[in-house]
């Protein structure tokens, strides 16, 4: 994998730590997220019932899920934003929302319930990396507040000196899967990824994808002809899916590229 002239990278659970799992944990965790809504409501002045709420925020997810899978999407991703838009709609009346509102609702929202952190040894790889030329690149799910996340996580570790997570990977090969409506394991994000390639003379196999799942992320990559590296923090899952390298750290990542 020397050769590689591009590094695509899954966010969470491989460059970030999200702890507390990710949007469809909020669907598994009622007792615990009911704190979180009820500091969303005090914080923000809704007129709501925390109870209320969660239950119209589950449904707002699921029935927008529903709607695109009707429309032939088969994985297909929700913007959390507007879920939360069309919610203060209800919550607000005398005080029609923006989006911009709504996304700040949202990003509270989320650092309260999925706080979050750089991998170990994240920063010093991409660094590494980027200082012998690698491009990097992201294919991951996501919402809009992936990129603030991002940014600000790089920022605190580099004390500044990274300002926007664009500092450090391409945004001609950055792809959310919130800005496409469609989620891995579709190939959907994969492809955009590769029309962007060959846009720039840059073949699939220049190009390395790492990832934390064997289904969402070497399957599809592999599908589309990227070298793949699955990061294994905790052991390496059951799945007939085979990789070109497992690493436990990121680290072990300098050693082979």
């Amino acid at each position: 994998m020397s050769d590689a002239k591009v590094i695509f990278w899954d966010v969470y659970g491989t460059l970030v730590v999200a702890p507390r799992g990710n949007l469809d944990s909020l669907l598994q965790r009622e007792a615990e997220l009911r704190t979180v809504f009820e500091r969303t409501i005090k914080n923000f002045g809704l007129n709501a019932v925390p109870e209320r709420l969660h239950d119209l925020f589950l449904r707002g997810i699921q029935a927008e899920r529903e709607a695109r899978v009707a429309q032939g999407i088969a994985h297909p991703e929700v913007r959390i934003d507007e879920i939360w838009f069309k919610l203060l709609e209800k919550f607000r009346p005398e005080n029609p929302p923006t989006i911009n509102f709504a996304r700040e609702v949202a990003l509270f929202f989320q650092r309260q319930a999925n706080p979050t952190q750089l991998q170990p040894h994240a920063f010093d790889v991409l660094t590494v990396f980027k200082q012998r030329g690698l491009r990097h690149g992201i294919i991951s799910n996501a919402q809009f507040y992936t990129p603030i996340e991002l940014s600000l996580l790089l920022r605190e570790e580099s004390a500044s000196a990274v300002c926007t997570y664009e500092s450090i990977f391409d945004p001609l090969l950055v792809f959310f899967s919130f800005e496409l409506g469609s989620a891995k394991p579709d190939l959907a994000l994969f492809r955009r990824a590769v029309e962007a390639l060959t846009r720039e003379n840059i073949m699939p196999d220049d190009c390395v994808f790492v990832g934390n799942s064997p289904v969402n992320d070497i399957a599809p990559a592999q599908h589309i002809g990227f070298k793949t590296v699955l990061f294994a923090p905790d052991g390496v899952p059951e799945s007939a899916v085979k990789p070109d390298l497992v690493i436990h750290n990121l680290a072990q990542l300098l050693e082979w590229l």
